[in-house]
């Protein structure tokens, strides 16, 4: 019995070892990519605004837009965008502020709530993962490698980032640069009455900015369909944004 319990316990043992070893290794894949970008592992993440211009499709629509966009970790987020549906001109805003949420369109604003909140909320949480510098300051996060895979004919290697009643993020890192090239997560679909799904989103088109790159293309594909090609532009980073930008609109 004895020998049973002490056989058990290495094995337990192990396993710690292992799975300490492993996300190890996800910490320094994340590194490089966080060098790669200019950074250094331990720096703070900046907020962030950038124009986005670009074409959307989804619930039976396809219009060009252009949009204001502002983030702040980890719990403000800010667009504005213009969109032209057949000849009709549209304005909409989203804005998150802690855990409250507003959209408004039409000169009407309401509150965020249920599934469309819950929705937004974790639309905040993936910009914070894929902005990556919050994965290396906050213990909340685990990391885990998930193997290679090629995206866009090039390898990348796998990091499976979680955290508490959170959606699982797995990170696509091209192996070469070390600079993030896709995530994929599941989300609830607002077109498909909340059916949870895969979205998968593509970045490339990496430039300097003031010191630092930034991806100038992002593709993002829901379910197998394209939902978003837009081209990002005007990043600027600060500190901390006016808090007036995250007010209820």
């Amino acid at each position: 019995m004895r020998s049973t319990l002490l056989s058990l316990a290495g094995l337990f043992l192990f396993a710690a070892t292992v799975r300490a070893d492993d996300a190890a290794d996800a910490r320094a894949i994340v590194e490089k990519a966080v060098k790669a970008l200019g950074h250094k592992p331990g720096d703070k993440l900046e907020a962030i605004s950038w124009k986005d211009n670009g074409k959307f499709s989804g619930g039976g629509m396809a219009m060009p837009y252009t949009g204001d966009f502002a983030f702040q970790w980890p719990d403000k987020y800010r667009f504005a965008v213009s969109a032209d549906l057949e000849g009709m001109k549209l304005t909409f805003m989203s804005i998150a502020n802690g855990d409250k949420a507003w959209e408004s369109a039409l000169g009407m604003t309401q509150e965020m709530t249920g599934e469309k909140h819950e929705y937004f909320m974790n639309q905040v949480y993936n910009l914070g993962v894929t902005s990556l510098l919050p994965l290396l300051r906050d213990k909340e996060f685990k990391l885990a490698t998930g193997g290679e895979k090629e995206v866009n004919g090039k390898k990348t290697v796998l990091v499976t980032v979680t955290r508490d009643k959170k959606p699982a993020v797995t990170l696509y890192f091209d192996k070469t640069t070390g600079l993030l090239a896709k995530s994929e997560t599941k989300v609830k679909d607002q077109f498909q009455d909340w059916k949870e799904v895969t979205e998968e989103v593509y970045f490339s088109d990496y430039k300097d900015v003031n010191g630092k790159k930034h991806f100038g293309k992002m593709k993002i594909v829901r379910d197998g369909k394209t939902m978003i090609e837009s081209t990002i532009s005007d990043q600027k980073t600060a500190d901390k944004l006016d808090a007036k930008l995250f007010e209820k609109p």
